[in-house]
């Protein structure tokens, strides 16, 4: 159970709703997942506000229901009950299903997506248990959650659990991948990341029909973002999950939307949140077999890399770009390809000096502002390991305040630009830099 439940929702506070609990002193403890019952429980109160009218109440009751001998299993059963509008008895049918609000006026006046009981149900059946509704029309409803505990033999899926759907399809003849991204920058970045690991990647900004593009390109893995100009990424989702043809490709969701146990209820293999690094893309690729990490390590970081690098581009300079806006990734990487070199891309400090460390590239453009380590701290470290010491750094600041070069160049950076970066300027740094290097082997 969870240890806290805050039922205080601002929605509650502003229409006056009466809210409490009714919880037995006594109840015991039930292994389940926090996380998700946690969700359960917050779908249903939120739902319950949203359909109970000002100075109305909202009551959560928890009680035990012992087995009934040493083989049977007991249940703990939560019920949210409101003194809302009720629900007419022909929709009751209508209640669970994704995308559905059972009335178009209410639709007009509440608003949502209709996924909230949708992923109660489901989150419920994950754990064993059944959902009940009880209402009356102009008086109420009560949901109930059932919940199984005792010898049951139930066994509970984690919520790192890696979903059927993500061990599927891919093989080494279907490299293609389906990415529905509307940013450019961020689609950009995902595509670097699918390239390097030899994947063929189909952009799509999310206004196509999605389905029948994946119909037509029969991709072994989809990449998707919720938030999308005309369709939400769960109602895509949910599309996929639906055809027969699409179910079984692993979809891998990256948003902004920090909403991982919705994801995965509703069929998603595997969920990021933004911003993403590397690392973490490479991981989530690897889980669904389409990355093989390797054994090595920097501190505490493993480094994946791909199972067939490209040695055509052996030969040209590698640069490390440790930056963490989308924007200036994309403006910056496009202009040095374009000018012939091979670009890795760090999201932060601790990633560069991962990276700096197993790649050794021949250059770092370190950003100094960014999360987690910024990069005069990642600097100083890539100085004091004898191994990355005197690979060049350039530092790359949006501040430009008094004293900022001198602090770069204390911290082990070999020249300090200011941003906006000028390309011209960058490129002339980077081979003078590079000239230097090569000299002084």
């Amino acid at each position: 159970m969870p240890k806290q439940l805050n039922l205080c929702t601002p929605d509650g506070i502003q229409k006056n709703i009466h809210l409490s609990q009714q919880v037995p002193q006594n109840i015991g403890t039930i292994s389940v997942d926090e996380r998700r019952l946690r969700q359960i429980l917050i779908n249903l109160l939120t739902n319950a506000v949203k359909f109970t009218p000002n100075g109305g109440s909202v009551t959560l009751e928890v009680m035990r229901q012992p087995p009934t001998n040493s083989d049977s299993c007991g249940y703990v059963s939560l019920s949210v009950v409101d003194t809302g509008i009720g629900i007419h008895p022909n929709n009751l049918n209508k209640l669970f299903q994704e995308f559905v609000q059972i009335d178009s006026n209410l639709n007009r006046r509440y608003g949502g997506t209709g996924l909230g009981l949708s992923l109660v149900r489901r989150l419920t059946e994950l754990h064993g248990g059944t959902v009940t509704v009880d209402s009356e029309l102009g008086e109420g409803t009560r949901f109930t959650v059932h919940l199984p505990y005792g010898n049951c033999s139930l066994e509970l899926s984690p919520t790192t659990e890696e979903p059927e759907a993500g061990k599927a399809i891919s093989t080494p003849n279907n490299r293609q991948v389906l990415l529905v991204e509307d940013s450019t920058p961020a689609a950009d970045h995902l595509t670097r990341y699918l390239r390097e690991m030899e994947l063929q990647v189909h952009r799509l900004s999310g206004t196509e029909d999605v389905l029948q593009v994946a119909l037509q390109v029969q991709p072994s893995l989809i990449v998707l973002d919720i938030q999308l100009p005309q369709r939400s990424g769960w109602e895509i989702l949910q599309q996929l999950k639906d055809s027969e043809e699409t179910q079984k490709i692993p979809v891998l969701v990256v948003s902004v939307v920090d909403d991982r146990c919705w994801g995965l209820a509703l069929g998603a293999s595997e969920y990021l949140v933004k911003p993403v690094n590397r690392n973490q893309f490479q991981t989530a690729l690897a889980k669904l077999r389409f990355y093989k990490p390797t054994a090595q390590t920097n501190g505490n970081a493993a480094v994946a890399t791909p199972e067939t690098p490209d040695e055509s581009q052996s030969s040209q300079p590698v640069i490390l770009l440790a930056e963490d806006d989308y924007a200036n990734v994309s403006t910056i990487s496009s202009y040095l390809e374009f000018r012939g070199y091979q670009l890795l891309v760090a999201s932060d400090g601790k990633e560069a000096l991962a990276m700096a460390a197993e790649r050794h590239p021949d250059l770092i453009l370190m950003d100094v502002q960014m999360p987690d380590m910024d990069g005069l701290e990642a600097t100083r470290r890539i100085r004091a390991n004898p191994t990355i010491a005197s690979i060049p750094i350039v530092a790359l600041t949006a501040l430009a305040m008094s004293g900022d070069r001198e602090k770069c160049l204390e911290a082990g950076a070999n020249e300090y630009i200011a941003k906006p970066v000028r390309l011209k300027q960058l490129s002339e740094t980077i081979r003078m830099l590079l000239a230097k290097s090569a000299d002084s082997r």
